[in-house]
C-alpha cells in the first residue's frame, strides 16, 4: 500500500527568486492564464558575477556555492571540495579559495589507412562501399577527401580503418556523487533504475528580455514563449497521464536563456539532479548543455529540429523523428520487388535532397543486385523537363520521385505534366511530404496509386488517442499541437526505461510517435527507424501489409 501511494505522486519543482521580480506576458490566450501565472514562479535567476578563476574571493550577501561554481566554469562539487571546511549557507565576509576550472579533452575517434584499395563499380554508394570493409560512411569519405561527393565509375578510393576511444568515460561524470542514474551500454536503452523520473525540461521562456517602445515584446520573444508554453503542457499532459498509470514524476523547468548578464538559472546541479533532460530548444544553449551531458550516461531529448553539430558531442541523444533514408531504403526496395520487370524512370535532383536518392538507390539495389532498370532523370528544384518524353503509353511508366520538402515546384511542375498526358499508365513512388502538399490533387494521387514511406502519424479513429485527446482537452480547454504531442510521447517513450521489473504500471501507449530503435554505426548512437508503406487508393491512405 505504500509503494502504491509513493507511486501516485506527481511533484512541480518550484524555484521562486527572492532578489528580482521579472515582469513577464506569457499569455496566449483567456483559458491559459491561470497555467501561465503560476509558471511565472518556476524560474530562479541568477546575478553572480563572474570573478579570475584560481583567486581569493571575499562572499556577499546572497552568494552560494552553486552561483559561484557557474561564474567560474566550475562544478557544485569541484567549489566545495577546495573550500571542505566552509559551511553553507555561506556567511558574508566569508573568503573562498577558486580553484582554476579543468578542461577536459576529448580524444577524437583516429581514421587510418590500412593499405586497401577499391576501384569503383557502377551503382556503388558511399554507404555501400563503407558497409563492405566494416567502417562508417563518413569515416571513408575522411579518408578520400579529394573525391567528389558524388562517386564515379573508376574512382580508386583509399578504406580505412577507425581507431576508436571510448570519450564517454574521457571526462568526469557529473554523477560522481553516488546517484547512479542508469547503466546504457553500446545499442541498448538507457535502464531508469528509479521509483521517480526526475524530468528537466530546458525551455527558452526568455525571461529577461526587454520590451521594445510600446510596451510590448518582440514577435520571437512572443513565439518562443509560445512554443514554449506548448512544449510544458505536453509534459504536464504527460506527467499526468503516466501518475494515473502509477508512475511518479517530478518535473523541473527551468529557462534555458540567459539573462541580461548573461548569466543563466540553471547549472550543473540540475543536470546531476535529472534522470531525463528535455532541451533545450535553440541551437547555442543545445550545444553547451550536450557537451556537459556528454560526461553523464542521462539521456537527452531533442524536441527540435537542430543540426547535428550542436548535439553530436553527445551519444546519448535521442530524437522521435525517424530517419528519412530508413523509409526511401524501404521504398526503393518495394519497388524493385513489385517491379521487377519494368524501367523505373527516377527523377534525380542531387540537391539538398541527395541523402534521401541515394538511399532509394540503395533500397533498390539491394533487391535486385544492382542499379539495373533504374533509369536517372536529371531534374532540378523547379523543372522535370522532358519527363513525358520517356514515356510509354502502351505500358505502365514507374516514376520515383524521393526529393521532398526542397523540390515542391518539381513535384508540382511533375503532377501538372503527368494531368495533361493522361493517357500514360503511371505509377509514383514519393516522399512522404508530398502527403501533406496542399496543391497535390487527389484524383491524381488516386489515378497514380501514390505511394509514399510513413514514418509517424496520428490515428484519430483509434479510442487510445481520443481519450489521450481528451484528457488534454480537460486540462487547456484546447487540441494538443505538434509541440504539446511532441513532450507527450518523449516522456511516455522514458518512462519504458525505468526500472522493469515493477510489474503493476502499465504503460501509457505513444499518442503519435512509434519507436523503433536500431543502432546507427555512423552516428554512433541509437536512431529511430519506424516506418511503414501507405498508398492513396479510393481517396485514403491505406497500408501495405506486408509493405
Amino acid at each position: 500500500m505504500m509503494m502504491n501511494e509513493k507511486q501516485n505522486v506527481k511533484i512541480y519543482t518550484l524555484r521562486i527568486s527572492t532578489r528580482k521580480k521579472p515582469m513577464i506576458n506569457l499569455i496566449k490566450n483567456a483559458q491559459h492564464g491561470a497555467s501561465i501565472a503560476w509558471l511565472a514562479m518556476c524560474f530562479a535567476l541568477s546575478f553572480a558575477s563572474t570573478m579570475n578563476a584560481q583567486a581569493w574571493y571575499t562572499v556577499l550577501p546572497g552568494d552560494t556555492f552553486d552561483r559561484l561554481a557557474r561564474s567560474n566554469d566550475l562544478t557544485f562539487s569541484e567549489l566545495t571540495a577546495a573550500n571542505a571546511k566552509v559551511q553553507s549557507p555561506l556567511a558574508p565576509g566569508t573568503r573562498l579559495w577558486i580553484p582554476a576550472p579543468v578542461e577536459l579533452k576529448i580524444q577524437q575517434p583516429r581514421v587510418l589507412w590500412r593499405g586497401d584499395h577499391h576501384q569503383v563499380v557502377a551503382g556503388e554508394t558511399w554507404y555501400g562501399i563503407a558497409r563492405q570493409y566494416g567502417v562508417t560512411d563518413q569515416a571513408l569519405q575522411q579518408a578520400n577527401g579529394h573525391l567528389e561527393s558524388i562517386l564515379g565509375i573508376g574512382d580508386v578510393l583509399q578504406v580505412p580503418t577507425l581507431a576508436r576511444i571510448d570519450s564517454v568515460n574521457a571526462g568526469a561524470d557529473l554523477h560522481s556523487e553516488g546517484k547512479v542514474v542508469g547503466q546504457i551500454s553500446r545499442g541498448h536503452q538507457p535502464n531508469l533504475r528509479l521509483d521517480t523520473l526526475h524530468v528537466l525540461a530546458m525551455l527558452p521562456f526568455m525571461l529577461e528580455v526587454d520590451t521594445v517602445i510600446g510596451g510590448d515584446y518582440d514577435a520571437r520573444t512572443t513565439r518562443l514563449r509560445e512554443v514554449s508554453l506548448d512544449f510544458f503542457h505536453g509534459m504536464e499532459w504527460a506527467a499526468q497521464t503516466l501518475q494515473d498509470s502509477g508512475y511518479a514524476v517530478q518535473l523541473r523547468i527551468v529557462d534555458s536563456e540567459p539573462d541580461t548578464l548573461g548569466m543563466h538559472a540553471w547549472s550543473e546541479s540540475d543536470l546531476i539532479w535529472s534522470d531525463v533532460v528535455l532541451g533545450p530548444l535553440r541551437s547555442a544553449e543545445m550545444d553547451s548543455v550536450n557537451q556537459l551531458l556528454s560526461r553523464t550516461q542521462t539521456p537527452q531529448w531533442i524536441l527540435t529540429p537542430l543540426k547535428p553539430a550542436v548535439w553530436s558531442h553527445h551519444n546519448q541523444v535521442y530524437t522521435l523523428r525517424s530517419d528519412e533514408r530508413v523509409g526511401m531504403r524501404k521504398l526503393g526496395a518495394l519497388v524493385a520487388r513489385s517491379h521487377p520487370m519494368d524501367t523505373v524512370l527516377f527523377l534525380e535532383t542531387r540537391g539538398k535532397d541527395a541523402p534521401l536518392e541515394v538511399a532509394f538507390k540503395e533500397g533498390f539495389s539491394s533487391v535486385r543486385g544492382s542499379l539495373s532498370g533504374l533509369e536517372s532523370l536529371p531534374t532540378n528544384n523547379r523543372f522535370a523537363e522532358g519527363i513525358t518524353a520517356q514515356m510509354d503509353t502502351s505500358k505502365l511508366n514507374i516514376v520515383a520521385i524521393p526529393a521532398g520538402k526542397y523540390a515542391q515546384s518539381m513535384i508540382a511542375y511533375v503532377q501538372t505534366e503527368l494531368q495533361l498526358a493522361d493517357s500514360f499508365p503511371i505509377r509514383i513512388y514519393a516522399n512522404e511530404v508530398t502527403a501533406d502538399l496542399e496543391f497535390m490533387e487527389r484524383d491524381f494521387m488516386n489515378r497514380s496509386n501514390w505511394t509514399i514511406p510513413v514514418t509517424n502519424r496520428i490515428d484519430w479513429t483509434n479510442e487510445r488517442v481520443q481519450n489521450q485527446a481528451r484528457t488534454f482537452r480537460d486540462l487547456f480547454k484546447t487540441d494538443p499541437n505538434s509541440y504539446a504531442i511532441a513532450a507527450f510521447d518523449a516522456l511516455v517513450e522514458t518512462a519504458k526505461w525505468m526500472d522493469v521489473n515493477v510489474q503493476h504500471r502499465a504503460l501509457p501507449a505513444p499518442f503519435q510517435h512509434n519507436i523503433e530503435w536500431e543502432w546507427d554505426e555512423d552516428a554512433s548512437q541509437l536512431v529511430n527507424i519506424n516506418c511503414h508503406i501507405r498508398r492513396f487508393t479510393n481517396g485514403e491512405w491505406l497500408r501495405l501489409v506486408p509493405d
